[in-house]
């Protein structure tokens, strides 16, 4: 009789632990649904930055409202700085606040590429990969998908770490091309369907209040060497051009193969300077880099860089344009 009823004891508990499993994948299968049914979301993160000459950290913000609405913004914890990506209805911007200037994109972000900080962007990925590997653990499930950096990238890797309680990630990790760990974003918090003003995806009125708030930074300007480079590569040639207040610097480097970096000086005026571009959104540390082809732009302490090649790869374009920021605040 006490056997019998240890048998029994044994096959409900295998039921339950089999039924708990499966209520766990349903709701991982069924995250695309749930992200999709979301009118609004606030998303708060850090990301990590992971290149050869250091690690970066800077903390992210997300607002989301149904249908197409972002604000991702993007907090530089050495100097206080804010940069904000926004898109309405109508455009994609990146704004400088600190110096009363912006970028307008011509881009399909945020549809175009994986960004680990926009819950639609990973629904995406899950949906659209056949052969994504699952792995699945007592708290979490990890999912490994193809990822693409940003357009016209390498295919590389992502692994989501999902929380298997909620159904939502917890992390994600990003590798390059040749399985490199460069960036991990790790979820703090995740607020559903909340009440959000409206003025957040406005263009005009974001750069109006942050520019208050921002513009009272000060910045050492002073040109600087990338520590990341390709091999046997040299300096060239640099000249300094001067144009009222603001100087650029162009340096050409020559060797195996060809680059050239520009950086700028970006002095806050009274009237808003808007630069209009093509290209992806790539958040590189605390910076926000528009990649378009062989070019890179980004902004980084007072200053706009531009690093270009057309023998260069993209993923060493960022490197040599991140080695730029670690060497500018050591």
């Amino acid at each position: 009789m006490f056997k019998k009823q240890i048998l029994i004891f044994i096959i409900l508990l295998s039921i339950f632990l089999i039924s708990g499993c499966k209520k766990e994948d349903k709701k991982i299968r069924n995250f695309p649904e749930m992200v999709n049914e979301l009118e609004s979301y606030k998303v708060t993160g850090k990301l990590y930055s992971m290149f050869p000459t250091g690690t970066k950290e800077s903390l992210i913000t997300v607002y989301f409202q149904k249908p197409d609405k972002y604000r991702v913004e993007i907090d530089n914890s050495t100097n206080g700085d804010k940069q904000i990506i926004l898109k309405n209805s109508n455009d994609v911007y990146v704004l400088l606040p600190s110096v009363n200037k912006s970028f307008k994109l011509r881009s399909g972000w945020p549809i175009n590429s994986s960004y680990p900080y926009l819950l639609q962007s990973i629904c995406k990925d899950y949906v659209n990969d056949e052969n994504k590997i699952i792995v699945k653990e007592d708290s979490t499930t990890t999912v490994e998908m193809k990822s693409r950096m940003f357009e016209n990238a390498e295919a590389s890797t992502q692994k989501v770490i999902f929380n298997n309680e909620t159904g939502y990630p917890q992390e994600v990790q990003v590798y390059d091309s040749q399985n490199n760990l460069i960036s991990r974003f790790i979820y703090m918090n995740i607020e559903e369907n909340i009440k959000l003003d409206q003025t957040l995806f406005l263009k005009n009125e974001t750069m109006t209040s942050t520019f208050d708030t921002y513009s009272s930074i000060e910045y050492q300007r002073e040109k600087t060497y990338p520590t990341y480079y390709p091999v046997n590569t040299q300096l060239k040639n640099e000249k300094t051009v001067v144009n009222g207040k603001e100087r650029t610097h162009i340096m050409t480097y020559s060797g195996d193969v060809g680059y050239t970096i520009i950086e700028q000086e970006v002095i806050k005026q009274d009237q808003e300077r808007t630069t209009f571009l093509d290209g992806d959104i790539y958040v590189l540390g605390d910076s926000v880099a528009i990649v378009n082809n062989n070019i890179i732009t980004f902004f980084q302490s007072g200053m706009e860089y531009t690093v270009a090649s057309t023998q260069v790869q993209h993923i060493e374009l960022l490197k040599m344009a991140y080695s730029l920021i670690v060497y500018q605040e050591k």
